[in-house]
């Protein structure tokens, strides 16, 4: 379902022929055989006489390919006549629906034409976060569009998480609607909604003919669900008695005669879109999985530019998503084998070069032959698996809050687990594995009655430098376990990071919220000595630890967090209740990207991002861009502070391993996030008309902190 005019309409061009639409998600196959023939006999022989109001033939005709009752399907001129009369039946003015964001716009379009409330909950990594979307489903939410698969992203949701959001919408009265209209695509493995309709169960399915059934030019699309539901939606159609034509009802009944065309167009999809795939991993474009015939791509560079130039340079169809709020994003139709090489063709003649492209494509994850990875004096089997237990074993003490205590001085072993509230024997098999690791030295009391009970512990030498570095293994083990034991499911195609495999938004915040006080805040204070201000603002602020610290050196210094992760937004927001600051510091969820919904922040004279720029410059693929972007936002900042971390070198066969640096480009390359060179941070300051103040090593490998002034 596709509402924006086609580009091609944009350009005053007429059409030609050959013209290649990728845009609008149509089916390149055609409807079945006979549908075409059943619309011209109808109209040859009934042309003169208006269609069924009631499409009473064709809903029993979707009944018995279904499997339901007649009374439980309602059909109407495309799928987005039935998301409006959805909205018409069952939303008032004021009535909460809620939505995801970066979705199809109809749901939101249908919703404010009759004044509803609406809330929208962000997606997970181009999914549809089922346990955030039905905690947002309480008693006062009167419905809710559930796009699956999703459209642009192109992700199912498992038939779980289906079941999970429709036991939620029952427990609180909510009515879900599924839109399905991708589901052919997808497949049976994915139909759990219609066994719940069949099951009686109290929900909306939409599905339409202008995807896999190739009949889009007609417009029929039919909603199934309880009866008494549908009776609703049929009662806010009675205004519009003829809305669907007697050649799309003719047209579409005959389709039903062929379920074989659906098994075959999916089949074929599934050839194309692999090919596709290739194709652009070939080119650099990173692409999200998909269950549909559609693809999220994100290529270098600006993607509005780019699908302009595709239309205007090769008349190539593909969709920009800045609309949907996916800037730097292009969603893809998969067309026929012939189409895709088209594309890609025309692809690779405007996307920038290769040398042009290495400025993003840096780290372990680089292509093939873009960097040199020497080998390094090996780390033995015995330390490499013991590194890995007392790795998890620091992040567990770190976890139970073990180390500021050990960081005051010796203490006894029964004392710190009451002080800690922990079971004494297991802390002390997290102390001893500390020990023998050299990090950690234990005393225990002269043969005592209870093992522990007396027993003391102290930081060694190297236990001081380690917590020092404690906020590495908090983000490491905490934010990316999950991750990390996905990688081979990751690379099998198996599993896919967001997806399937999530990372925890808060344990990174904190880690990285340790390692900035720990590691960062002394080149921060002598870089915030050179400058003067009053206001702050600090993209992916995290746990908000930096952003306390900038605003706890002023009385009156006022600040604003911004961090599109929900779980940092919410540690952020008690810590800083938790500091006594939140009459000055404000804790805002959203994305930069999308200008925050066209929100700026005037006054703010410091803006500062640390550790996350480089997720804003592969999510635009435009870093200069990405800087203009800022600049708006913040009209009046004098000052920007960018601290991130750029590609390592590995080709020193000599060089010591660093912290950080391998496991930061290993989950970024995972995560299909390129890492950038200095180079390329640098080039996009000054086309934004940033200056460099100053540049200083910045506490991590590899990491830079680099003062720009707006003259």
């Amino acid at each position: 379902m596709s509402r924006t005019p086609n580009l091609s309409d944009r350009t005053g061009r007429p059409r030609r022929p050959e013209s290649i639409r990728l845009h609008c998600n149509e089916n390149p196959y055609g409807p079945p055989p006979g549908a075409v023939a059943a619309a011209e006999q109808e109209l040859r022989s009934a042309g003169q006489s208006y269609p069924d109001s009631d499409c009473t033939q064709l809903r029993q005709r979707i009944a018995e390919f279904h499997d339901v009752r007649p009374d439980m399907v309602a059909v109407g001129n495309g799928a987005d006549e039935l998301v409006l009369l959805t909205a018409m039946a069952f939303l008032k003015p004021g009535t909460p629906v809620v939505l995801t964001d970066s979705t199809f716009p109809g749901y939101a379009s249908a919703a404010r034409s009759v004044g509803a409330d609406i809330r929208s909950i962000p997606l997970a990594d181009h999914a549809i976060p089922a346990t955030a979307l039905s905690s947002a489903l309480t008693d006062e939410v009167a419905l809710t569009y559930v796009c699956n698969p999703h459209n642009p992203t192109g992700s199912v949701l498992r038939p779980s998480e289906v079941l999970q959001i429709l036991d939620r919408a029952e427990d609180r009265n909510v009515i879900p609607v599924f839109d399905e209209a991708y589901m052919e695509f997808a497949g049976p493995d994915h139909e759990c909604a219609l066994d719940a309709v069949r099951a009686g169960r109290r929900l909306l399915v939409l599905r339409t003919f202008s995807k896999a059934w190739g009949l889009a030019g007609l417009r029929v699309g039919y909603l199934i669900g309880h009866h008494s539901l549908v009776a609703e939606v049929l009662r806010a159609r009675q205004p519009l008695p003829f809305s669907v034509n007697r050649l799309a009802l003719r047209a579409a009944e005959a389709a039903l005669d062929h379920p074989e065309h659906i098994d075959d167009v999916r089949a074929r999809t599934a050839a194309a879109r692999d090919l596709l795939c290739e194709r652009l991993a070939a080119l650099g474009v990173a692409t999200t999985r998909s269950a549909t015939n559609f693809v999220l791509a994100r290529p270098p560079g600006n993607s509005n530019e780019i699908a302009t130039r595709l239309v205007h340079e090769h008349d190539v169809h593909v969709r920009d998503l800045s609309m949907f709020g996916l800037p730097g994003h292009l969603r893809i139709t998969v067309g026929t084998p012939e189409q895709v090489a088209a594309l890609g063709d025309a692809l690779e003649s405007i996307l920038p070069d290769s040398a042009a492209r290495s400025d993003l494509s840096s780290g372990l994850g680089a292509p093939d032959g873009r960097i040199e990875v020497a080998t390094r004096k090996p780390l033995d089997h015995i330390n490499l698996f013991n590194g890995y237990v007392g790795a998890t074993v620091v992040f567990a003490l770190n976890e139970l809050g073990a180390w500021p205590p050990l960081l005051s001085g010796v203490q006894r072993v029964d004392a710190l687990a009451e002080k800690l509230g922990v079971e004494r024997g297991k802390l002390l098999v997290l102390l001893r594995v500390a020990a023998l690791l050299g990090h950690v030295e234990l005393h225990s009391a002269t043969a005592p009655a209870d093992p522990g009970t007396g027993s003391t512990v102290a930081l060694s030498p190297a236990g001081r430098e380690l917590v020092r570095h404690r906020g590495f293994f908090t983000w490491g083990i905490g934010g990316y376990h999950q991750l990390l034991h996905g990688l081979a499911d990751i690379a099998l195609g198996k599993a896919a990071f967001g997806e399937d495999i999530p990372r925890d938004g808060a344990k990174v915040a904190t880690g990285a919220g340790m390692v900035g006080s720990e590691l960062m805040a002394p080149v921060e204070r002598e870089v915030f000595a050179d400058i003067d201000f009053d206001s702050v603002a600090d993209l992916g602020c995290g746990d908000a630890t930096r952003l306390i610290r900038m605003c706890s050196g002023s009385e009156t210094r006022r600040g604003v967090g911004i961090d599109i992760d929900d779980g940092a937004c919410e540690e952020a927001v008690k810590a800083v209740a938790d500091s006594g600051l939140s009459h000055r510091v404000d804790i805002v969820r959203g994305d930069v990207l999308q200008h925050m919904g066209g929100r700026t922040f005037p006054g703010v004279e410091l803006v500062t991002s640390f550790l996350m720029m480089h997720d804003l410059f592969e999510a635009s693929g435009d870093p200069a861009g990405t800087m203009r972007t800022l600049r708006e936002l913040f009209p009046d900042a004098k000052w920007f502070l960018i601290g991130d971390t750029v590609g390592q070198r590995w080709d020193d066969p000599a060089a010591e391993l660093p912290i950080f640096s391998m496991e930061f480009e290993l989950v970024h390359a995972f995560m299909d996030t390129p890492i950038a060179t200095a180079q390329a941070y640098e080039t996009a300051f000054a086309a934004a008309d940033l200056r460099i103040h100053r540049r200083e090593p910045f506490g991590a490998p590899s990491t830079w902190l680099w003062l720009l002034a707006a003259d």
